[in-house]
């Protein structure tokens, strides 16, 4: 039996349940059903504030592919699936078995696995073919072969600032920066720039501050209902000097690169074999409230490198003393393109594996975390299709399951494309230049 600050025990059915550690008594437990709400419902938490409910995924591929070359005339419509774009230019795999992770056959055709389809899930933006903010000029003439409507190229514009691109804006935000020409200029081409009178990263900061909370105050998007008082800093790349900062709650609205540190925390249970630390998100939180999540997970914010918040909030969240995080070993990094109603999340997470001790158990310090259940790996990989679990949490999941093989070519045929879907080039995506001639059509 395993102690800190309240009990850790195997608990009895249902199976899917593994080690759970309970709430302390000053944060009373509440049963994970009570979290469950229809796809397009927007659940609140007790501060009323409204809680990710992701859009269900298009079956339609983004024209993002194109500009990436990964379809061409003479592979479109090779495939005879009723869903074409989502066969990646490839027959269907002939293959069906009763396992919940491989394709089962329809009318004589395949269908995708449910990793898959977990991945066009939290890729949904990447796969809505109602957006196409990155077509390319020189692909213009090929998305009119296409039939492609014009219309849904301006759905999304451009933002740039300093002539190159750093986040795309929908366009119930385009028509609200408007009324803001001394900040927003909209250009011919259709892009939308920060005003080029904004010259320093202070003067940028500060303008964006001031119309951003003039929106809040006026409650405008939902998203800024959870304002932060932390910052993300905006960039044309990860290496790249910041051109300005802005409240994390709003990088959505304007599709800003966004990044996070998560920490897999991992167990080779003596009874239970590999399992992980899940952390059950507090109920006050202002997203994904009472969603399992990832044992430490936290936003990159300004003045923070990426290991400098991967010990911070390894600390905060499950107070992993310093000799355990000496062990923290980087795994890279995934990278996704999500949609809520919020906005768009175009997001990358650093990853880290952390192997911890069988007699150690996480607890919570900053009353953002409920409970931590150690969860045997094997139940993992069900609870991450549950409505309950943090739908961009999956892919930091998915990626520790396939390094570690417990994802692998036997029980996904389609393993590449999976794991292409937990790196989704982002950077190339937003590499528009303010020189090149934009196919959007202003308004």
């Amino acid at each position: 039996m395993i102690l800190s600050r309240g009990e850790a025990h195997l608990l009895p059915s249902p199976p899917e349940v593994g080690l759970s550690l309970t709430a302390p008594a000053s944060r009373p437990e509440a049963s994970v059903n009570s979290f469950q709400s229809d796809a397009n419902s927007l659940p609140e938490d007790r501060n009323g504030v409204e809680c990710h409910s992701p859009p269900l995924c298009l079956t339609e591929s983004k024209v993002t592919f194109l500009s990436l070359g990964a379809f061409s005339p003479s592979n479109i419509g090779q495939s005879k699936l009723a869903c074409t774009p989502l066969s990646f230019g490839l027959q269907p795999i002939r293959k069906s078995s009763d396992s919940p992770s491989s394709s089962a056959a329809v009318n004589g055709e395949t269908q995708m696995s449910k990793f898959m389809n977990l991945a066009r899930k939290f890729n949904c933006f990447y796969f809505n073919g109602k957006h196409s903010p990155f077509v390319r000029p020189y692909l213009f003439t090929f998305i009119n072969f296409l039939s492609v409507p014009l219309g849904d190229l301006q759905h999304c514009r451009p933002f740039l600032v300093c002539g190159k691109q750093v986040g795309v804006m929908q366009a119930n935000v385009v028509e609200v920066a408007r009324r803001h020409p001394d900040v927003f200029q909209m250009e011919p081409s259709g892009m939308v720039t920060l005003h080029p009178s904004l010259s320093t990263y202070e003067e940028r900061s500060a303008r964006v501050n001031h119309v951003l909370s003039q929106w809040r105050e006026e409650r405008l998007f939902v998203t800024l209902k959870g304002w932060r008082n932390e910052c993300y800093e905006v960039r044309t790349g990860f290496a790249d000097p910041p051109l300005f900062k802005m409240d994390r709650s709003a990088a959505c609205l304007f599709g800003i690169r966004q990044y996070g540190v998560e920490i897999n925390g991992y167990t080779r249970h003596p009874q239970h074999g590999m399992c992980l630390w899940l952390q059950r998100r507090a109920l006050s939180k202002p997203t994904w409230p009472g969603k399992w999540d990832n044992m430490v997970a936290g936003g990159l914010s300004v003045g923070h490198s990426v290991l400098d918040t991967a010990l911070k909030e390894a600390e905060e969240e499950a107070s992993i003393p310093a000799h355990l995080l000496a062990n923290l070993k980087s795994a890279g990094s995934v990278s996704f393109y999500f949609e809520s109603e919020r906005g768009l999340f175009p997001n990358t997470e650093f990853v880290y594996d952390l192997e911890l001790p069988p007699d150690f158990v996480p607890h919570n310090s900053d009353g953002e975390v409920d409970i931590f259940e150690l969860v045997p790996v094997n139940q993992v990989m069900e609870r991450i299709f549950t409505p309950e679990y943090k739908t961009t949490s999956c892919p930091t999941t998915l990626d520790f399951l396939i390094r570690h093989g417990f994802i692998n070519s036997d029980n996904e045929p389609r393993l590449p494309e999976l794991v292409e879907l937990l790196h989704i080039p982002l950077h190339y995506l937003y590499s528009q230049q303010s020189s090149r001639q934009s196919p959007v059509s202003p308004q």
